[in-house]
Protein backbone atom coordinates (compact mmCIF):
# COMPACT_ATOMS: atom_id res chain seq x y z
CA UNK A 1 0.00 0.00 0.00
CA UNK A 2 1.17 3.17 -0.84
CA UNK A 3 -0.07 7.02 -0.66
CA UNK A 4 -0.19 8.89 -4.37
CA UNK A 5 -1.83 11.90 -4.79
CA UNK A 6 -4.63 11.22 -7.40
CA UNK A 7 -4.05 13.84 -9.72
CA UNK A 8 -0.70 12.67 -10.28
CA UNK A 9 -1.72 8.99 -10.36
CA UNK A 10 -4.36 9.66 -13.14
CA UNK A 11 -1.41 11.97 -15.10
CA UNK A 12 1.19 8.43 -14.90
CA UNK A 13 -1.61 6.09 -16.84
CA UNK A 14 -2.44 5.68 -19.70
CA UNK A 15 -5.35 3.01 -19.84
CA UNK A 16 -7.78 2.82 -16.25
CA UNK A 17 -10.15 0.21 -16.95
CA UNK A 18 -13.39 -0.49 -15.25
CA UNK A 19 -14.41 -4.35 -14.20
CA UNK A 20 -16.82 -5.31 -17.06
CA UNK A 21 -19.99 -4.99 -13.93
CA UNK A 22 -19.10 -1.92 -12.16
CA UNK A 23 -21.56 0.66 -12.82
CA UNK A 24 -20.69 4.49 -12.33
CA UNK A 25 -22.77 5.06 -9.01
CA UNK A 26 -24.78 8.02 -7.53
CA UNK A 27 -21.77 8.34 -5.13
CA UNK A 28 -19.18 10.53 -7.20
CA UNK A 29 -16.90 13.02 -4.83
CA UNK A 30 -18.21 16.55 -5.84
CA UNK A 31 -14.01 17.68 -5.16
CA UNK A 32 -15.19 21.92 -5.38
CA UNK A 33 -16.60 21.42 -1.99
CA UNK A 34 -13.53 20.19 -0.30
CA UNK A 35 -12.21 23.38 -1.19
CA UNK A 36 -15.27 24.99 1.01
CA UNK A 37 -13.85 22.95 3.69
CA UNK A 38 -10.52 24.25 4.00
CA UNK A 39 -10.15 27.30 1.44
CA UNK A 40 -6.29 27.60 2.28
CA UNK A 41 -5.40 24.52 1.46
CA UNK A 42 -3.34 23.61 4.16
CA UNK A 43 -4.13 19.81 5.06
CA UNK A 44 -4.10 16.70 2.78
CA UNK A 45 -7.41 15.57 1.49
CA UNK A 46 -7.82 11.50 2.41
CA UNK A 47 -10.17 9.98 0.06
CA UNK A 48 -9.07 6.51 1.69
CA UNK A 49 -8.28 3.46 -0.10
CA UNK A 50 -8.20 2.52 -3.90
CA UNK A 51 -7.66 -0.76 -5.18
CA UNK A 52 -6.33 -1.48 -8.38
CA UNK A 53 -4.75 -4.35 -10.27
CA UNK A 54 -1.62 -3.49 -12.13
CA UNK A 55 -1.70 -4.92 -15.60
CA UNK A 56 1.54 -3.05 -16.70
CA UNK A 57 3.12 0.10 -15.87
CA UNK A 58 0.79 2.59 -16.55
CA UNK A 59 -2.54 0.01 -17.25
CA UNK A 60 -4.55 -0.41 -13.92
CA UNK A 61 -7.89 -2.51 -13.50
CA UNK A 62 -9.50 -0.17 -10.99
CA UNK A 63 -11.40 -2.70 -8.45
CA UNK A 64 -12.76 0.05 -5.91
CA UNK A 65 -12.13 3.97 -6.20
CA UNK A 66 -14.10 4.39 -9.91
CA UNK A 67 -16.21 7.03 -8.68
CA UNK A 68 -13.44 8.90 -7.03
CA UNK A 69 -10.91 8.81 -10.83
CA UNK A 70 -14.36 9.41 -12.76
CA UNK A 71 -15.07 12.74 -10.58
CA UNK A 72 -11.32 13.90 -11.06
CA UNK A 73 -11.92 13.36 -14.42
CA UNK A 74 -15.32 15.19 -14.96
CA UNK A 75 -13.81 18.30 -12.97
CA UNK A 76 -10.63 18.39 -14.97
CA UNK A 77 -12.79 18.23 -17.78
CA UNK A 78 -15.30 20.82 -16.22
CA UNK A 79 -12.31 23.47 -15.92
CA UNK A 80 -11.27 22.92 -19.56
CA UNK A 81 -14.76 24.27 -20.85
CA UNK A 82 -15.38 26.85 -18.33
CA UNK A 83 -11.86 29.01 -19.57
CA UNK A 84 -12.22 28.10 -22.90
CA UNK A 85 -11.51 30.42 -25.47
CA UNK A 86 -10.94 32.92 -22.87
CA UNK A 87 -7.15 32.92 -23.19
CA UNK A 88 -4.59 32.01 -26.17
CA UNK A 89 -2.59 31.19 -22.51
CA UNK A 90 -6.14 29.17 -21.06
CA UNK A 91 -6.17 27.36 -24.65
CA UNK A 92 -2.48 25.88 -24.07
CA UNK A 93 -3.06 25.01 -20.45
CA UNK A 94 -6.51 23.48 -21.86
CA UNK A 95 -4.76 21.13 -24.25
CA UNK A 96 -2.14 20.17 -21.46
CA UNK A 97 -4.85 19.28 -18.99
CA UNK A 98 -6.54 16.87 -21.35
CA UNK A 99 -3.46 15.65 -22.69
CA UNK A 100 -1.93 14.39 -19.22
CA UNK A 101 -5.25 13.38 -17.41
CA UNK A 102 -7.84 12.61 -20.02
CA UNK A 103 -6.48 11.17 -23.20
CA UNK A 104 -3.94 8.70 -24.32
CA UNK A 105 -3.04 10.37 -27.54
CA UNK A 106 -6.80 10.46 -28.75
CA UNK A 107 -8.36 8.20 -26.72
CA UNK A 108 -9.73 8.66 -22.99
CA UNK A 109 -7.67 6.97 -20.59
CA UNK A 110 -10.53 5.57 -18.85
CA UNK A 111 -12.52 2.84 -20.26
CA UNK A 112 -15.55 1.95 -18.38
CA UNK A 113 -19.02 -0.29 -19.19
CA UNK A 114 -20.38 0.36 -22.38
CA UNK A 115 -23.22 2.49 -21.07
CA UNK A 116 -20.74 4.69 -19.11
CA UNK A 117 -18.94 4.76 -21.83
CA UNK A 118 -20.79 6.41 -23.78
CA UNK A 119 -21.89 9.07 -21.94
CA UNK A 120 -18.08 9.40 -20.76
CA UNK A 121 -17.04 9.75 -23.74
CA UNK A 122 -20.02 12.57 -25.26
CA UNK A 123 -18.97 14.16 -22.53
CA UNK A 124 -15.09 14.20 -23.18
CA UNK A 125 -15.63 15.15 -26.74
CA UNK A 126 -18.46 17.78 -26.19
CA UNK A 127 -20.78 15.66 -28.24
CA UNK A 128 -24.62 16.23 -27.90
CA UNK A 129 -26.35 13.62 -24.81
CA UNK A 130 -30.06 12.60 -24.88
CA UNK A 131 -32.61 14.16 -22.39
CA UNK A 132 -31.95 10.57 -20.67
CA UNK A 133 -28.18 10.76 -21.01
CA UNK A 134 -28.43 13.78 -18.95
CA UNK A 135 -30.10 11.83 -15.78
CA UNK A 136 -27.21 10.25 -15.33
CA UNK A 137 -24.36 10.79 -12.34
CA UNK A 138 -22.06 11.79 -14.69
CA UNK A 139 -23.28 14.65 -16.09
CA UNK A 140 -25.41 15.58 -13.01
CA UNK A 141 -22.18 16.33 -11.24
CA UNK A 142 -20.61 18.01 -14.43
CA UNK A 143 -23.15 20.17 -14.44
CA UNK A 144 -22.79 20.89 -10.74
CA UNK A 145 -19.28 21.57 -11.47
CA UNK A 146 -19.96 24.29 -14.30
CA UNK A 147 -22.30 26.24 -12.32
CA UNK A 148 -20.17 25.91 -9.13
CA UNK A 149 -16.92 27.31 -10.89
CA UNK A 150 -18.93 30.08 -12.69
CA UNK A 151 -21.10 31.33 -9.88
CA UNK A 152 -18.34 31.25 -7.16
CA UNK A 153 -16.11 32.53 -9.58
CA UNK A 154 -13.32 29.38 -8.54
CA UNK A 155 -9.97 30.02 -10.46
CA UNK A 156 -8.62 27.24 -11.99
CA UNK A 157 -5.41 27.58 -10.03
CA UNK A 158 -7.10 27.33 -7.05
CA UNK A 159 -8.30 24.30 -7.58
CA UNK A 160 -5.18 23.03 -8.83
CA UNK A 161 -4.11 23.51 -5.19
CA UNK A 162 -6.37 21.66 -3.85
CA UNK A 163 -6.07 18.54 -6.06
CA UNK A 164 -2.74 18.49 -5.15
CA UNK A 165 -4.04 18.04 -1.74
CA UNK A 166 -6.07 14.41 -2.42
CA UNK A 167 -4.63 11.74 -1.44
CA UNK A 168 -5.60 7.82 -1.63
CA UNK A 169 -4.16 4.96 -0.40
CA UNK A 170 -3.13 2.68 -3.36
CA UNK A 171 -3.79 -1.11 -3.07
CA UNK A 172 -2.63 -3.75 -5.48
CA UNK A 173 -4.40 -6.37 -5.37
CA UNK A 174 -2.38 -9.33 -6.79
CA UNK A 175 -3.17 -12.97 -6.69
CA UNK A 176 -7.05 -11.73 -5.26
CA UNK A 177 -9.81 -12.51 -7.01
CA UNK A 178 -11.13 -9.55 -7.92
CA UNK A 179 -14.90 -10.17 -8.79
CA UNK A 180 -15.02 -11.37 -4.99
CA UNK A 181 -13.08 -8.52 -3.74
CA UNK A 182 -15.91 -6.19 -5.35
CA UNK A 183 -18.81 -7.94 -4.00
CA UNK A 184 -17.36 -8.08 -0.37
CA UNK A 185 -16.85 -4.15 -0.74
CA UNK A 186 -19.75 -3.25 -2.66
CA UNK A 187 -22.36 -5.94 -1.22
CA UNK A 188 -24.62 -3.52 0.67
CA UNK A 189 -24.74 -0.95 -2.02
CA UNK A 190 -28.30 -1.16 -4.20
CA UNK A 191 -26.77 -0.24 -7.43
CA UNK A 192 -24.91 -3.28 -8.43
CA UNK A 193 -25.06 -5.32 -11.04
CA UNK A 194 -25.57 -8.67 -9.82
CA UNK A 195 -26.73 -10.44 -13.24
CA UNK A 196 -23.33 -8.84 -14.93
CA UNK A 197 -21.35 -10.17 -12.03
CA UNK A 198 -23.11 -14.03 -12.36
CA UNK A 199 -22.28 -13.19 -16.06
CA UNK A 200 -18.69 -12.97 -15.51
CA UNK A 201 -18.16 -15.64 -13.32
CA UNK A 202 -19.82 -18.11 -15.46
CA UNK A 203 -17.31 -16.17 -18.22
CA UNK A 204 -14.43 -17.38 -16.18
CA UNK A 205 -15.41 -21.23 -16.57
CA UNK A 206 -15.75 -20.42 -19.75
CA UNK A 207 -20.08 -20.57 -20.00
CA UNK A 208 -21.20 -17.93 -22.04
CA UNK A 209 -23.33 -19.05 -25.12
CA UNK A 210 -25.90 -20.83 -22.55
CA UNK A 211 -26.25 -17.56 -20.35
CA UNK A 212 -27.14 -15.59 -23.53
CA UNK A 213 -29.70 -18.24 -23.90
CA UNK A 214 -31.17 -17.38 -20.62
CA UNK A 215 -31.14 -14.05 -20.99
CA UNK A 216 -33.00 -14.82 -24.54
CA UNK A 217 -35.08 -16.90 -23.28
CA UNK A 218 -36.47 -13.59 -21.05
CA UNK A 219 -36.24 -11.22 -24.00
CA UNK A 220 -33.02 -9.71 -22.31
CA UNK A 221 -35.59 -8.27 -19.59
CA UNK A 222 -33.57 -8.20 -16.52
CA UNK A 223 -37.31 -7.89 -14.40
CA UNK A 224 -38.15 -11.02 -15.14
CA UNK A 225 -34.48 -12.75 -15.46
CA UNK A 226 -34.37 -11.60 -11.79
CA UNK A 227 -38.03 -12.86 -11.45
CA UNK A 228 -37.08 -15.95 -12.39
CA UNK A 229 -33.56 -16.71 -10.44
CA UNK A 230 -35.56 -15.46 -7.11
CA UNK A 231 -38.71 -18.74 -7.76
CA UNK A 232 -35.63 -20.93 -8.95
CA UNK A 233 -33.29 -20.77 -6.07
CA UNK A 234 -36.37 -20.68 -3.71
CA UNK A 235 -37.00 -24.03 -3.63
CA UNK A 236 -33.66 -24.85 -4.44
CA UNK A 237 -32.20 -23.27 -1.05
CA UNK A 238 -35.85 -24.06 0.76
CA UNK A 239 -35.65 -20.79 1.33
CA UNK A 240 -38.64 -18.45 3.17
CA UNK A 241 -37.44 -15.13 1.92
CA UNK A 242 -35.29 -14.73 -1.46
CA UNK A 243 -33.00 -11.77 -0.52
CA UNK A 244 -32.31 -10.45 -4.50
CA UNK A 245 -29.22 -8.58 -3.12
CA UNK A 246 -27.59 -11.88 -2.25
CA UNK A 247 -28.33 -13.33 -6.23
CA UNK A 248 -24.54 -13.16 -6.57
CA UNK A 249 -23.24 -14.80 -3.62
CA UNK A 250 -26.20 -16.79 -3.88
CA UNK A 251 -25.74 -18.16 -8.15
CA UNK A 252 -22.11 -18.59 -6.82
CA UNK A 253 -23.08 -21.53 -3.71
CA UNK A 254 -25.19 -22.95 -6.21
CA UNK A 255 -23.24 -23.55 -9.14
CA UNK A 256 -20.30 -24.62 -6.69
CA UNK A 257 -22.14 -27.13 -5.05
CA UNK A 258 -23.44 -28.34 -8.12
CA UNK A 259 -20.06 -28.70 -9.74
CA UNK A 260 -19.50 -31.73 -6.80
CA UNK A 261 -22.19 -33.97 -8.57
CA UNK A 262 -22.49 -32.45 -12.41
CA UNK A 263 -20.62 -31.23 -15.26
CA UNK A 264 -20.54 -27.59 -15.61
CA UNK A 265 -22.44 -27.86 -19.48
CA UNK A 266 -25.35 -29.88 -17.80
CA UNK A 267 -25.90 -27.51 -14.38
CA UNK A 268 -26.30 -24.53 -16.73
CA UNK A 269 -28.57 -26.73 -19.35
CA UNK A 270 -30.33 -27.35 -16.42
CA UNK A 271 -30.64 -23.84 -15.20
CA UNK A 272 -31.61 -22.66 -18.88
CA UNK A 273 -34.47 -25.84 -18.93
CA UNK A 274 -36.06 -24.33 -15.55
CA UNK A 275 -35.84 -20.72 -17.22
CA UNK A 276 -38.02 -21.70 -20.02
CA UNK A 277 -40.46 -23.64 -17.94
CA UNK A 278 -40.37 -20.38 -16.03
CA UNK A 279 -41.21 -18.27 -18.94
CA UNK A 280 -44.51 -20.74 -20.38
CA UNK A 281 -45.62 -20.49 -16.72
CA UNK A 282 -45.67 -16.21 -16.82
CA UNK A 283 -47.23 -16.56 -20.67
CA UNK A 284 -49.31 -19.47 -19.62
CA UNK A 285 -47.86 -21.01 -22.55
CA UNK A 286 -49.32 -24.55 -22.16
CA UNK A 287 -50.62 -26.50 -24.73
CA UNK A 288 -52.69 -28.69 -22.13
CA UNK A 289 -56.33 -26.77 -22.09
CA UNK A 290 -57.18 -28.39 -18.79
CA UNK A 291 -53.60 -27.05 -17.44
CA UNK A 292 -53.42 -23.97 -19.26
CA UNK A 293 -56.59 -22.84 -17.87
CA UNK A 294 -56.24 -23.61 -13.91
CA UNK A 295 -53.05 -21.33 -14.57
CA UNK A 296 -54.94 -18.69 -15.91
CA UNK A 297 -57.45 -19.27 -12.44
CA UNK A 298 -54.29 -18.73 -10.70
CA UNK A 299 -52.84 -15.46 -11.99
CA UNK A 300 -56.11 -13.90 -11.95
CA UNK A 301 -56.15 -14.48 -8.68
CA UNK A 302 -53.12 -13.43 -7.89
CA UNK A 303 -50.78 -16.31 -7.56
CA UNK A 304 -47.83 -14.68 -8.33
CA UNK A 305 -46.48 -16.26 -5.02
CA UNK A 306 -46.96 -19.48 -5.69
CA UNK A 307 -44.69 -19.84 -8.90
CA UNK A 308 -41.11 -20.90 -7.05
CA UNK A 309 -43.43 -24.16 -6.10
CA UNK A 310 -44.96 -24.31 -9.30
CA UNK A 311 -41.72 -24.32 -11.32
CA UNK A 312 -40.81 -27.42 -9.10
CA UNK A 313 -43.75 -29.33 -9.80
CA UNK A 314 -43.74 -28.40 -14.11
CA UNK A 315 -40.29 -29.74 -13.46
CA UNK A 316 -41.64 -33.08 -12.30
CA UNK A 317 -44.09 -32.68 -14.78
CA UNK A 318 -41.74 -32.32 -17.53
CA UNK A 319 -39.18 -34.99 -16.30
CA UNK A 320 -42.28 -37.30 -15.89
CA UNK A 321 -42.35 -38.02 -11.81
CA UNK A 322 -45.41 -36.30 -11.67
CA UNK A 323 -48.73 -37.27 -13.71
CA UNK A 324 -51.20 -35.15 -15.82
CA UNK A 325 -54.13 -35.53 -13.18
CA UNK A 326 -51.72 -35.04 -10.10
CA UNK A 327 -50.58 -32.16 -11.61
CA UNK A 328 -54.15 -30.59 -12.61
CA UNK A 329 -55.39 -31.21 -9.44
CA UNK A 330 -52.05 -29.64 -7.79
CA UNK A 331 -52.92 -26.61 -9.64
CA UNK A 332 -56.97 -26.69 -9.02
CA UNK A 333 -56.24 -26.78 -4.80
CA UNK A 334 -53.93 -23.87 -5.19
CA UNK A 335 -56.50 -21.77 -6.72
CA UNK A 336 -58.77 -23.09 -4.53
CA UNK A 337 -56.32 -21.47 -1.52
CA UNK A 338 -56.06 -18.37 -3.75
CA UNK A 339 -59.28 -17.73 -3.75
CA UNK A 340 -60.45 -17.89 -0.35
CA UNK A 341 -57.40 -15.64 0.73
CA UNK A 342 -58.65 -13.23 -1.58
CA UNK A 343 -62.87 -13.21 0.23
CA UNK A 344 -60.49 -13.44 3.66
CA UNK A 345 -57.29 -13.31 5.28
CA UNK A 346 -56.52 -16.74 6.08
CA UNK A 347 -53.90 -18.10 9.30
CA UNK A 348 -52.59 -21.01 6.67
CA UNK A 349 -49.75 -19.82 4.86
CA UNK A 350 -49.00 -20.97 1.82
CA UNK A 351 -45.90 -22.65 2.96
CA UNK A 352 -48.26 -25.03 5.01
CA UNK A 353 -49.94 -25.70 1.96
CA UNK A 354 -46.95 -26.78 0.68
CA UNK A 355 -46.33 -29.52 3.24
CA UNK A 356 -50.28 -30.81 2.27
CA UNK A 357 -49.42 -30.76 -1.30
CA UNK A 358 -46.06 -32.34 -1.12
CA UNK A 359 -47.88 -35.51 0.95
CA UNK A 360 -50.65 -35.78 -1.36
CA UNK A 361 -47.97 -36.49 -4.04
CA UNK A 362 -45.94 -39.04 -2.08
CA UNK A 363 -48.96 -40.80 -1.70
CA UNK A 364 -49.88 -40.44 -5.66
Amino acid sequence: MEVVNLLEFLNSTKDLYSLSYARCSRNLVNFLDLMIEDEQFTRKIDLGVMFVSQESTDKYVIVDGLERVISLSLLLHAVCECYKKTSTKNDKAIETIRSKYLLDGSKPKLHLEQKDQVIYNKIIYGERLSGKEKEAPMFVLLHNFWSQIKEEKLLAANIFRMLQKVCVYLVDTENINLRDLYYSLNRNSNELDLLMMVEDYLKDLGITDSWSDIKSVFDNNISDINLFFKDFFVTKFSFKEFKKERLYEIFVNYFETMLLYLPQNAIINKILKSAKLYKKLLNVDIDNSELKNALIQIKMHNGEDTFAYLLNIYEDYEDGNVSEATFLEILLTIDEYLQKRQKAPSDVSFNQLIQYLNAFITCK
